[in-house]
This record gives structure tokens, C-alpha cells and sequence, in this order.
């Protein structure tokens, strides 16, 4: 599976990993590598993760960004790698 379209299984909820397994979601997050860059909360709110790691990773986040338009987001930012929940930076 494509990037993109594990990008779009999040959003609809499902769960899905790329062909390389490098990107995945499940229990309601996006992660690439070992790192989460989005979270969906119980409200709905989708957490994104905008902490610069990689190059492929930065291309996989504007992806996700270009994404979300419309829907309801709470950014985070200084998380480290491997972190696995995004909830405790959110200010």
C-alpha cells in the first residue's frame, strides 16, 4: 500500500501499513517508523505531530497536512522519536 493510501485508512478510521511497513496506523494512530505523527482522539480531534525528523517523514507529514483541511486538528511539536501518544504535548 501506498503512503497516501495509509494516510487515507487513517482518516476513514481503518487500519493499514505501506508496502515497506515503515508508515502504519493503528488504535487510532499514524506512525512512521516508531514515531506517532498523528493521533485521532475520542472527540475526533486529530493530533498532528509537526516535529521535523526526516525528509521522508516531513514529506509524509504535508501530506497528511495537505489532508486534514476541514477537519478538526490540535498541533504538537517537540516530540521526541519514538514517542507512542501524543496527548501529553498538547498545551
Amino acid at each position: 500500500m501506498s503512503n497516501k493510501s495509509v494516510i487515507n485508512a487513517f482518516l476513514c478510521g481503518n487500519s493499514a501499513s505501506s508496502s515497506n511497513r515503515n508508515l502504519r496506523t493503528y488504535e487510532g494512530k499514524l506512525v512512521s517508523y516508531y514515531t506517532v505523527i498523528a493521533q485521532r482522539l475520542s472527540d475526533g480531534t486529530i493530533l498532528l505531530n509537526k516535529t521535523k525528523y526526516s525528509v521522508s517523514t516531513s514529506k509524509i507529514q504535508s501530506w497528511l497536512y495537505a489532508s486534514v483541511v476541514g477537519k478538526k486538528t490540535k498541533d504538537v511539536t517537540n516530540v521526541p522519536l519514538g514517542t507512542y501518544d501524543l496527548t501529553r504535548y498538547v498545551k
